[in-house]
């Protein structure tokens, strides 16, 4: 029996107050998600990070340490989503590149309409997928995080 599951990296860029947010026009109304997305075959969720940043912001960033976690589970949910596939968000805690300015791509994603800085006390105004607003803020006012660790870093056992 498989179990797939959607990992999907995403960048909390907070600056000045405000975090950094993916603007989608659909269904008649605006609605707002982290920028990141899905791991493809032979990448890093790092390469992925990077590489969607790019794709959805025209942004280089430096990545930090995992800020928090969101699961979806389609057995346990709000009843907001209509996925039936389980998906594992992993939230960093990134910044901009020196000179890397934000903004809307030459070919952006479907819907995608925007790049916004959204004041941090504007967040719960807005239709963010997932609803993570009170995390976000919560984690502005404390960072408190966790390290990724990644394989290649760890000590191998002697032979």
């Amino acid at each position: 029996m498989t179990y797939p599951i959607r990992v999907r990296p995403t960048a909390l860029i907070l600056n000045e107050g405000k975090v950094l947010l993916i603007e989608y026009y659909e269904n008649d109304q605006y609605h707002y998600n982290l920028p990141g997305g899905g791991v493809e075959s032979g990448e890093t969720i790092i390469d992925t990070l990077r590489r969607e940043l790019l794709e959805e912001t025209d942004a280089a960033i430096h990545v930090g340490p995992v800020a928090f976690l969101y699961e979806y589970s389609p057995h346990k949910q709000s009843g907001q989503y209509e996925s039936s596939i389980p998906g594992l968000n992993i939230i960093f805690d990134c910044s901009l590149q020196k000179g890397s300015v934000p903004q809307l791509p030459e070919n952006p994603d479907p819907h995608q309409v925007g790049v916004k800085w959204v004041p941090l006390e504007e967040l719960e105004a807005v239709v963010l997928y997932p609803n993570i607003a009170s995390h976000i803020t919560q984690y502005a006012r404390d960072k408190r995080h966790i390290e990724l660790i990644e394989d290649h870093q760890l000590q191998c056992y002697a032979k």
